[in-house]
This record gives C-alpha cells, sequence and structure tokens, in this order.
C-alpha cells in the first residue's frame, strides 16, 4: 500500500498544479505601434527608415511625370485645350529629363567634310532654329524634325543630324554654294547651280560671279551653268548669259565680243567653243561676234577697226 502511494504522490507531483497557466512571452506594446507612431516617439527618422537607391529616384520621378499628366490631363477635361495640355505636359517631361543629366549642354554645328565652310554667323543660324522654345532637354531634339528645320534655311543643301548621349547634338551642314548672278526685272539675285536664289547672299558681295540677265533666266540657266563647270577657257572669259525669246542664250565675253548659242544643244556648242579657243585661241582674237546656231557652222564677224586691214584670224597677230 505503501508503494502505491507512493506511486500515486510520484505522479502528481510531476503534473502541473491545476488551476495555473502556462506564461507566455511578453510582447513590448512599442512594437505593435504604427510605424508613423514609431517614428514620432522616438523624435525623426532613423537611418534604416530611410533607404534611398536609383531604383527609388526613377520611380519617384516617373511618379511624378504621371502626377503632371494626370493633373494637366484634367485641366484639359476642365475646359483647357487638348492642345495646351499636351504642351504643358510635354514641357513638365523636358523639365525632369534634363533635371536628371539629358540637358542640352552642346550643339555643335559645322560643314560637311570636304564642303564649303560655314561662317560663326551661319552656324549661329542654325542653332537659332535647333532648340524649340522652353525646351531644355536633348530628348526633345528629335533628329528628322532638326534635319526639315535646317533644311528649310535657303542657304542649306542638306543636314546629317545624330544625338551623342546624353547631353550632345551634332549637325553637319552642306552649304548650297553661289554659281552667278541672276538680273530680273532690275532686281540681282545670287543662285545656286539649279538657279535657286539663295536669298541670305548678297549680289555685292559675289562681283566674280557671272551674271545671268532675263526674266525666267536663272532656273533656265542650269545645263549652262554645268555644262560651263568643264569649259574653264569660256567660264573664265564670261561676263553675263543673256536669256533671248525665252528660247535660246547668248553669251557676252570680257573681249566684247557676243556669242550667239542655238536653241537646242547650247551646251554641245559651248564645248566646241572650248575646242576652237585650245586650237585657234579664238576667244581671244578681236572678233565682234561668233554665231554657233548652225550645227556644224561657225559665223564670225570681226571687229569694225579690222574693216579692210589684216584678219588676225587668218594667221595674223
Amino acid at each position: 500500500m505503501a508503494a502505491v502511494r507512493a506511486r500515486r504522490s510520484g505522479g502528481r507531483a510531476a503534473e502541473p498544479a491545476r488551476g495555473k497557466r502556462r506564461k507566455t512571452p511578453a510582447v513590448s506594446s512599442y512594437d505593435n505601434m504604427p510605424r508613423l507612431a514609431r517614428i514620432k516617439l522616438s523624435g525623426g527618422l532613423t537611418p534604416d527608415d530611410v533607404q534611398v537607391t536609383s531604383k527609388s529616384l526613377l520611380v519617384a520621378l516617373t511618379g511624378a511625370v504621371l502626377f503632371v499628366g494626370i493633373a494637366v490631363a484634367s485641366a484639359a477635361w476642365l475646359g483647357s485645350s487638348l492642345f495646351d495640355a499636351r504642351e504643358a505636359f510635354a514641357r513638365s517631361a523636358d523639365s525632369a529629363a534634363a533635371g536628371v543629366g539629358f540637358n542640352i549642354a552642346s550643339v555643335d554645328v559645322d560643314a560637311t567634310p570636304g564642303g564649303p565652310a560655314i561662317t560663326d554667323a551661319r552656324r549661329e543660324e542654325v542653332r537659332a532654329l535647333i532648340v524649340p522654345d522652353g525646351r531644355r532637354s536633348i530628348l526633345a531634339l528629335e533628329p528628322n524634325e532638326v534635319k526639315a528645320r535646317v533644311e528649310s534655311l535657303d542657304w542649306v543643301a542638306s543636314a546629317r543630324v545624330r544625338r551623342l548621349w546624353p547631353s550632345t547634338l551634332e549637325v553637319a551642314v552642306e552649304r548650297r554654294q553661289e554659281y552667278a548672278l541672276w538680273e530680273e526685272d532690275g532686281h540681282v539675285s545670287v543662285i545656286d547651280i539649279n538657279g535657286e536664289r539663295l536669298l541670305a547672299e548678297r549680289a555685292a558681295d559675289h562681283p566674280n560671279l557671272p551674271l545671268i540677265v532675263g526674266r525666267g533666266a536663272g532656273p533656265a540657266a542650269e545645263p549652262l551653268l554645268q555644262a560651263l563647270e568643264s569649259l574653264p577657257n569660256v567660264r573664265s572669259r564670261l561676263v553675263q548669259i543673256v536669256r533671248v525669246g525665252d528660247r535660246r542664250w547668248n553669251l557676252e565675253l570680257n573681249s566684247g565680243a557676243m556669242v550667239a548659242l542655238p536653241e537646242e544643244g547650247a551646251p554641245a556648242a559651248l564645248a566646241r567653243l572650248e575646242s576652237l579657243h585650245a586650237r585657234y585661241a579664238l576667244l581671244d582674237r578681236p572678233v565682234r561676234q561668233l554665231d554657233l546656231r548652225t550645227p556644224g557652222q561657225l559665223a564670225v564677224r570681226v571687229h569694225p577697226t579690222l574693216a579692210g586691214g589684216l584678219n588676225p584670224l587668218l594667221g595674223g597677230v
């Protein structure tokens, strides 16, 4: 019996006392507080509370742009025009891009390799067209749009544009070259080889260019101007090209001689004149008129002072 009691009493001793519960670890009321409350109690933000990364900056910037876009769209909904809304959003996005390093730091303008040089004044004229009003970011400079604006200048033949990230724009300009002066209705203009006026050029600045005279003569002179490029003897003696009856040309040389060209095949007639000069020094002879209007023939009228005397065309000097 004693053993049985001992076993029973030992079993009771091993069991926890009735009416008592197991204690759980205490949880601090500070840890259960909201984060904002903990920041206020601690007196400010700790380094663990603030973590700034490039990703967070990008997200913040994107959020700012979206916020501005939503605000602008709301303004448009309330009565502003859609154009004003788009412009406001574009300006906001442009400012944001410029603020993170895509600002326009340099606009390099130069001539194309091997092309005519460009003056500083011409460079500034190009730069003035490149950057739209109120824009500060290179993202606002779309190459095709910049190219179109630059090529709208009358002295520009073509342009090449490229962006060098993050903040440089490079523009190569091929300028139209001055080939002649065109006198029409008493007004003299500078023209290129295509006969198009170069409004930015002054005739007084190009006194050595040949003069083309007559209504509509500028564009019509293109075949002659191209032919003269390979005829140095004729070109160096040329003073002016006169349009006759809106169908053919007369050339006046610096010797005072006049050359009548045919209505058809004027460039070929000029090439023949160049060949005759190479063989006979024809353009240096004292002649008054050279008529090339009949194919295969040359009619020559000598200077009046030679009438009845020695004719240099027949071997005299």
